[in-house]
Order: structure tokens, then sequence, then C-alpha cells
């Protein structure tokens, strides 16, 4: 009987640290194929796993009897922070491979904090997270995206839980920024596959001003919660085609103005704030961030 293709590797996090860039970069590559998609939804939304993967793989890799024995490559930056996606992902296969991308949680937690802002998600300034860090609220959704997100060596010793150190490679964004070519030569021939192939280097889903907050508030609500639409569309667009549509809506109201940077006490306080996690992560696994990430 024909049994459908496992996931390869997995892009497991972290989000707004240059994880669609390196999908991409995995993509262009002839012998893997990757989700169109930005966001790989499949083990951490309820309702998608529970339809099982065999949809999943119709929604996401809409061409997947052309693959050829292509190695398949996923990418869901949130993946790593979810326990219960983590598991899922190891019934699927125990033997995938798992990347997670760091960026100085600092820079992360702003840069995460901006794109729901363009989304209309948040309505607060972002010196708010000063208190928001202090309550440490584990049901306020602003605390476990902006805050708690950061705190890697937590989440990376849950990764270990479920998959071997050896199936695990952590890369910082300092090294993606200073030689993307290559981690992504470790990670072809981490894969068996060809690594002197070269992709093409640019950064994707870049976070930049919205030209109107009006216009990204009705987008949200015309994307995410209209059913009317979503059943619409689905009668004349195949699902695989949905992000775009997405992309093309939310694309109308960018501007090429960028956001200024975070007000210096607030990064103190970060930067203080995230000094311990850093360390752990740093005896975790001998990345040297505690240096790095100091400013």
């Amino acid at each position: 009987m024909h049994q459908s293709p496992l996931l390869d590797l997995v892009i497991v996090g972290t989000q707004k640290s240059f994880t669609t860039s390196l999908k991409s970069y995995l993509g262009e590559h002839p012998d893997v194929i990757v989700h169109p998609q930005v966001e790989l939804a499949y083990f951490a939304d309820d309702k998608e796993y529970a339809k099982g993967y065999k949809k999943a793989l119709a929604h996401y890799y809409h061409n997947i009897n052309a693959t050829g024995g292509k190695k398949m490559v996923a990418k869901n930056a949130v993946l790593y922070a979810s326990e219960i996606a983590l598991k899922r992902l190891h019934d699927h296969n125990p033997k995938c491979k798992i990347v997670l991308s760091l960026r100085n949680p600092v820079d992360r937690a702003y840069s995460a904090y901006l794109m729901e802002y363009n989304l209309a998600d948040v309505k607060f300034g972002f010196e708010e997270i000063k208190s928001i860090a202090t309550n440490a609220d584990t049901n306020y959704w602003p605390f476990n995206i902006f805050i708690d997100a950061g705190n890697y060596a937590r989440h990376i010793k849950t990764i270990y839980k479920y998959f071997p150190k050896e199936q695990v490679k952590i890369v910082l964004c300092e090294e993606l920024l200073e030689d993307p070519l290559k981690v992504c030569k470790e990670l072809f021939n981490w894969l068996g596959i060809d690594e002197d192939f070269k992709p093409e280097i640019k950064v994707h889903n870049p976070t930049v001003k919205n030209g109107s907050k009006l216009y990204a508030k009705a987008s949200v609500n015309l994307l995410k919660r209209s059913p009317f639409l979503r059943k619409s569309a689905s009668l004349f667009v195949p699902s695989h085609f949905n992000h775009k549509i997405g992309n093309f809506i939310r694309g109308i109201n960018k501007t090429d103005k960028k956001y200024p940077p975070m007000n210096p006490s607030t990064r103190k306080f970060l930067l203080d704030y995230y000094r311990n996690a850093n360390k752990e992560l740093e005896e975790l696994t001998g990345k040297k961030v505690t240096t790095l990430w100091s400013k």
C-alpha cells in the first residue's frame, strides 16, 4: 500500500528569526520540496491535525506526486514553543531533522510586536512590554508571543525531550546573516543532497510599516474572520492558492518605511530580563550568545 511521504526536516522556529528566508533558500534546491505557504500549521492547529496528514499534504504540497524522492521540508516558526505540536511531529516522524533559528530575544520581541501591530492585533505601545514581562501572565498571549518565546533554553529542553541532539541544528541569525551560503551548505549536507547548490540570497518576509491601520484591521477581519468569504473563495480557488490571495490583500497596504528603533530604556530592561536565560542557552548549546546578545 502506498504511504504518504514523511517530512525530512522541519524549521520549528523562532518567529521573526529569518525562518521564512531559510525555508525559501532550502526550497530552491532541486532535491527539496517545500510548501509555498509561509507556515505549515498542521502540527500546531488542532482542527487541521484532526483532519489527518493526507489532507494536509494535499493542501500544503499539492504537487506531492511529482516529488520523485525529493526531501520534504516544512516550516512553522512557533512550533518550538508547543510541546503538543512537537510530540505530534515526533509521532509523525521520530527521525525528522529539526532546525531552530535563534535571534537576540530582545530584537525578536520587538520584531514580533511590530508584526502583530501591523496586523492590528495589538493596540498598546511597546513600552508596556516591561509590565507584561514583570506580570508573567501565561494566560495573556502577548506575554507568550513577545516575552516567553525568547526563553530559548527552556524550549530547547522540550525539543530534546522528543528529538535527540544529533537531530537538532541550532542556527544563530548572526551566522545566517554573515554567511547564509555556509549555513545552507551545512544543511544540504545534513540532508544528504548536493551541498554545492547555491540559492539566491535575499530577505523574505521583512517587517515594514503598513500604510493604514484601518486597512490593516479590515484585511484581518476579511481574511481571518469571514466564514462567508472563505467558503465562497473555496468554490473558485484551490486551497493551496489561498496564501497568494492573502499576501496580495496585505501587500497593498505595505510601504517601504521602517519602524524606529526600540526605546533605549526598554531595550536595557529586556537585556537584563534575558541575561540569565541567555547564559543557560549558552551552557546548553555551546553557542556564545551571552556577549553577542549583551547590547
